[in-house]
Parts: C-alpha cells; sequence; structure tokens
C-alpha cells in the first residue's frame, strides 16, 4: 500500500489509462469475496485502520512534501498567507497537514481521522512543534449530526481518503464534506484511478465490488473514474473547478519494477 506522491507526475490527461492485454488477462482472474466477508471487512474497518496505524505508527507514510507548492498551483486564486481555516479530512498522522503548516504557518488548522491511533499520534506530534491543532475522532462515511469544530473551513483537503469508503457511503462523505465547509472554500482531492497497476495486481478474492478491492491487512481501496468522481460532489453543492488523471512510473532497478500508477486530482469549490 503506498500513495506515491512524493515522486514528479509525468503525464497529466482528461482520460483513463488503457489497459495492455496482460492487464485485461489479470483482471479477468480475479474473484469477488464472501458475502460473509464483505460485511466483515466493511464492519470492521475502523479496527483494522487502527491496527494498521498500531503497527505501523507513523513511519508508514511520508510527509507529502508536494503538497505547499502543488496546492498553490491549484489554488492560485487563495491567499494561503491570510487568515484561512484548512481542514485536513481523513488526515491518518497528518502527512498532509504538517508540510502546509510549515509552509503557511497563518493557517488555522483542524483534522480528523477514524482511527484514533492516528489522530493521538498527529496530536503528539503537533505538541511537539508547538502547533496548534483542532482535532477529533470522525467517521467521514456516517452523517455528522452535531457541528465538530468551532470554525468552518476555507480550504480542505481529501488526500487518499475516499478510496478507502465503500461506494455507497459516497453521497454521505460528500455531504459531510459540505457541511464542514464554508461558502465559497474549496476542496483538493487526490486518489486512486482506474486501471492503477495497484488494482491490476489484486489477485483472486480481493474484489469487493466493481473496482473495490480489499488489502491483505483489510483495509479497503476503491478506483475512480475522474467523472464519476466529479460528479459526486457536482450533485450536492460543489463546483468543479480543475479535474484531471495524474499519471507517472514506480521505478525500483533493484527489484526489476516498472509499473504504472494512475491517480485522479480535482479541485471543488463549495457553493455559496
Amino acid at each position: 500500500m503506498d500513495d506515491e506522491t512524493n515522486h514528479p507526475f509525468k503525464m497529466i490527461s482528461d482520460k483513463p489509462r488503457e489497459l495492455t492485454e496482460d492487464d485485461v488477462e489479470k483482471l479477468k482472474k480475479q474473484t469477488f469475496v464472501s458475502d460473509f466477508k464483505k460485511n466483515k471487512l466493511e464492519n470492521e474497518a475502523q479496527k483494522n485502520w487502527d491496527k494498521f496505524y498500531n503497527r505501523n505508527t507513523d513511519k508508514f507514510f511520508k510527509d507529502r512534501n508536494w503538497s505547499p507548492e502543488d496546492v498553490k498551483l491549484l489554488c492560485k486564486d487563495m491567499d494561503f498567507q491570510a487568515d484561512l481555516t484548512y481542514l485536513e479530512a481523513g488526515c491518518g498522522v497528518g502527512n498532509m497537514l504538517f508540510p502546509l503548516a510549515f509552509s503557511y504557518p497563518s493557517l488555522k488548522l483542524q483534522a480528523f481521522d477514524f482511527s484514533k491511533n492516528a489522530v493521538e499520534m498527529l496530536r503528539k506530534r503537533a505538541a511537539e512543534h508547538n502547533m496548534d491543532v483542532e482535532t477529533t475522532v470522525l467517521d467521514l462515511s456516517k452523517p455528522i449530526e452535531v457541528p465538530v469544530f468551532s470554525r468552518k473551513a476555507n480550504f480542505a483537503t481529501l488526500i487518499f481518503v475516499m478510496s478507502a469508503i465503500p461506494p455507497e457511503k459516497f453521497a454521505t462523505v460528500v455531504a459531510n464534506m459540505k457541511d464542514l465547509m464554508a461558502d465559497g472554500g474549496s476542496l483538493l482531492i487526490r486518489d486512486y484511478a482506474i486501471n492503477d497497476h495497484a488494482m491490476i495486481r489484486f489477485g483472486r478474492e480481493s474484489k469487493v465490488a466493481d473496482r473495490f478491492y480489499t488489502r491483505q491487512d483489510g483495509t479497503l481501496a476503491y478506483y475512480f473514474e475522474l467523472e464519476e468522481l466529479v460528479e459526486l460532489f457536482e450533485r450536492d453543492g460543489f463546483t468543479c473547478s480543475n479535474k484531471e488523471y495524474l499519471y507517472r512510473r514506480t521505478i525500483n532497478k533493484e527489484k526489476g519494477v516498472n509499473v504504472p500508477r494512475a491517480f485522479v486530482q480535482a479541485r471543488l469549490v463549495r457553493n455559496c
């Protein structure tokens, strides 16, 4: 499992990656998990992510040091030196939040995740840097019924978050993000795209649903079509200002690895 975000993208496109003949054959061999296992995976999603962070602590994902520059390019109309509230939704241990906070110290910071272990690690690191971060443990796939933070976010990110959520709960995710954000606020999303190598390499008894898979550790991964992602938000009060597929290759000469990676990226603006 890796998000592959600390390396430059070689290509930007509005089209999904084309499958090779070998890819097609591998996809044909994939089979579905049983209904029992599917229900178990979805019911134990939070526990599996808690186990993940307990096992890997904050060492698995690296800080997304590309984020300040990419955010600036994607949101040229925003002044990140101004008095803005930034929310890292599905924060994990804060790999997006901390690089942005270091680059733009005037940001007011908010973060949540549904793994209590991840949130505790973020709080500890924030304290080490004497950084004020408003945090909570929250399941984004369930309706928010009470106010979560003291302020609405002017800018928010969902970085490899929605892919870990069952697709039938995407509408709830969108409604929750709308509730957490201020009018005119911008939401930046980056996630796994259809035909990514990681999707192709899943084997038998790994499919939970179409383009939705389980990893060996019980965490889940969905692979998006770009238009599908954008339409989810446009149906519920967001306007898309930028959308694209991002492509690069993972190369490891020592291990003989040279594989294509594919991601989706979009900037959505909450309608006033």
